[in-house]
């Protein structure tokens, strides 16, 4: 779509009145979670995975809305799905509702979450975490829980950064420190001590802490890949030995799915690893694109959700647009046993390869690393990176940010933290014309 051309014929680029209109009014865009410095992008329209700003520039979409996009823009029966709704008028959203796609859409995660002996819908991923360590904390009359350097479980108080304390004898409760990319001022005094913080990948720390605070614990909380830093996968027996110590001291254990739910799989991560949780939080893919959330776990824990004993109310809890949306997801991906998923697995499986050897032909040593569905790129000669702290050392970030300007530049819009999402809606030519771009970025840093 071209600009509005001026009096004298030219093309008259919207984006920088755009942009000083939006600086008058708006603080920033609306997330600014790992904000960096890049020029603003005002998108118009988006098909497939690409998009068209206000100005006719096409990109090429690898953030997806950062996650939730798994179908990519403007897929034809996703839309008819949620324009059928629609037509139904019944749009108004109140928890104290029900209808029968919220019920059908229960049932299926039901059926293909292994965890999932019962379901409670929210809206966002951050409601679905809190509603986590409400109910671990009821369930087991504990007050603390643990959660793990390098994760991220949505921006409230209690879950939001804060450096592990390194120091021998400290107590494990996380630090406050302006430096962290996750600081925030106006934190509640005490948040930060509800929470012990570890590093991850790490089973001597976990076991430590265990054997000193077990007792104390009510909940871990954890990815069980670190999508959200750096894509870090699990060492082998990592899962399972968390899974036999929160077994062993009756602590509920609970896998953040927020990225890797029905990314990775109908079973999520927990179906991947064959490590089954008690509870775990969904988000972004389970709606493909609408705002919808999930608690899933054990029936005897959603009890105190039936008695009324834990408190999950939210008026837009299973809104009838994103119900619909959810089990419009989920029928697709269920169909011919799972050709969506194959999909993307030839998709990524070219595009990781051949990130790697662009990097290589630019003379960069790059580290491509992920699972099904989203995957990382460092700038670092490390064969696998297991943590945040192997990121620190050995990834060179000052290039990753270059990277990412020239991305944008050569029309090729990537995910916060040097993601790369992959949708079913990815089409070879799509793939193709995205490396072509990559290329020419690699060459200009």
């Amino acid at each position: 779509m071209s600009a509005a051309p001026s009096s004298r014929g030219e093309a008259v680029a919207r984006t920088p009145d755009l942009a000083a209109r939006a600086a008058r009014v708006m603080p920033g865009r609306q997330s600014n979670l790992r904000a960096q410095p890049e020029p603003p992008v005002f998108i118009e329209r988006a098909l497939g995975q690409r998009m068209w700003d206000v100005d006719g520039r096409e990109l090429i979409d690898f953030a997806i809305g950062m996650g939730p996009g798994i179908w990519g823009h403007g897929n034809r029966e996703y839309q008819d799905a949620l324009h059928a709704q629609l037509e139904k008028v019944f749009v108004v959203a109140s928890g104290m509702l029900q209808t029968e796609p919220e019920v059908q859409l229960a049932e299926r995660i039901v059926q293909h979450v292994p965890c999932a002996d019962r379901v409670r819908f929210v809206t966002t991923g951050s409601e679905a975490v809190q509603m986590v360590v409400r109910l671990a904390r009821a369930f087991t009359g504990r007050r603390h829980f643990v959660r793990f350097e390098g994760h991220y479980h949505g921006w409230l108080d209690n879950v939001l950064g804060g450096r592990v304390n390194d120091e021998a004898g400290a107590p494990p409760h996380a630090l406050e420190n302006p430096a962290d990319p996750m600081h925030t001022e106006g934190r509640a005094e005490f948040s930060m001590r509800e929470s012990f913080k570890i590093p991850w990948n790490d089973v001597d720390a976990l076991e430590a802490l265990f054997k000193a605070h077990g007792r104390d614990i009510a909940l871990v909380l954890m990815e069980a890949v670190m999508t959200n830093g750096g894509c870090c996968i699990p060492r082998p027996g990592y899962l399972e030995r968390v899974r036999e110590l929160c077994t062993e001291y009756g602590v509920v254990l609970c896998i953040d799915e927020v990225i890797t739910g029905f990314r990775m799989g109908l079973g999520g991560a927990q179906g991947h690893y064959g490590v089954t949780p008690d509870l775990a939080s969904f988000g972004k893919a389970i709606a493909g694109g609408m705002p919808l959330a999930a608690v899933a776990g054990r029936a005897d824990i959603f009890e105190l959700l039936r008695t009324n004993a834990v408190v999950g109310a939210g008026t837009f809890n299973a809104a009838p647009m994103s119900m619909t949306a959810g089990l419009t997801t989920m029928r697709m991906l269920e169909r011919d046993d799972g050709a969506a998923y194959r999909h993307i697995d030839t998709m990524q499986t070219h595009f990781m390869a051949e990130f790697r050897r662009l990097g290589h032909k630019h003379g960069h040593e790059l580290l491509v690393q992920g699972v099904r569905g989203v995957f990382c790129v460092h700038f670092s000669a490390l064969p696998v990176a297991y943590s945040a702290r192997d990121l620190a050392a050995h990834a060179d970030r000052t290039r990753s940010t270059r990277l990412r300007a020239a991305l944008i530049e050569e029309g090729v819009y990537a995910g916060r933290g040097d993601r790369y999402f992959v949708s079913a809606g990815l089409t070879a030519p799509d793939l193709e014309e995205g490396l072509a771009r990559i290329d020419r970025a690699l060459a200009r840093i």
